[in-house]
């Protein structure tokens, strides 16, 4: 059966929706109505109700929908397993608090790996996890078919990793930097919400055959 690609407005919407959903579940609440999920994710109310229907999903008159149960479909469609291993290139200070961001390991994104060209950064470990020097990075990330990587190094050095992170394969490239990066058109570029962004760029490996580079 052949996969229907949804656009890239619906997968944005979705990712936000899920990230609602969850945080709301935290909250203890089992149920949640299309008019919640329009107030919080700042998307219209006809646009919610659309979506859901386009998915099938229902929910019951006066009560809404179950978010386990949104939860899992969401997490089907955009092609989400519960783990995502992501590469940390940039250990400095912007480094450190996305490692320490604990909203990152409630959505299942794991950073177990944090690259470094600096000499007394490289070999120390920041929250558990060891700096490794940056020209490891190719064959690690093969090695770990890690697809996503988080870019969190000076303006002047964006470019210069962009490209190292492109010939290791990565496919997805979450960028902190103030910098504009070029990339080949096999390689998406996410920018602002870590969480949003993380849950978009799902739908999009999904849905992509991972390839070798020459």
């Amino acid at each position: 059966m052949e996969t229907k690609i949804h656009s890239e407005g619906m997968i944005t919407r979705l990712s936000r929706y899920l990230k609602f959903i969850v945080n709301l579940k935290d909250t203890g609440k089992r149920t949640v109505t299309s008019r919640e999920i329009s107030a919080h994710t700042k998307v219209n109310s006809a646009e919610v109700r659309r979506d859901l229907i386009y998915f099938e999903l229902k929910g019951k008159r006066g009560v809404g929908f179950n978010i386990d149960d949104l939860i899992s479909s969401f997490n089907k469609i955009l092609g989400y397993n519960g783990k995502s291993n992501i590469a940390l290139v940039g250990a400095g200070n912007l480094g450190k608090a996305l490692l320490n961001y604990r909203m990152l390991s409630k959505f299942g994104f794991k950073i177990e790996n944090v690259f470094d060209n600096d000499p007394d950064v490289i070999g120390r470990s920041i929250f558990g996890r060891k700096v490794k020097d940056i020209s490891e990075i190719k064959d690690i990330a093969y090695e770990n078919l890690i697809d996503i990587a988080i870019l969190a190094v000076p303006e002047d050095s964006a470019q210069r990793v962009t490209d190292l992170l492109v010939i290791s394969g990565i496919k997805v490239i979450v960028n902190y930097t103030s910098a504009p990066i070029k990339v080949p058109r096999y390689v998406s570029v996410q920018t602002n919400d870590p969480i949003e962004k993380l849950l978009h760029t799902l739908y999009y490996l999904s849905n992509t055959s991972r390839k070798g580079y020459n």
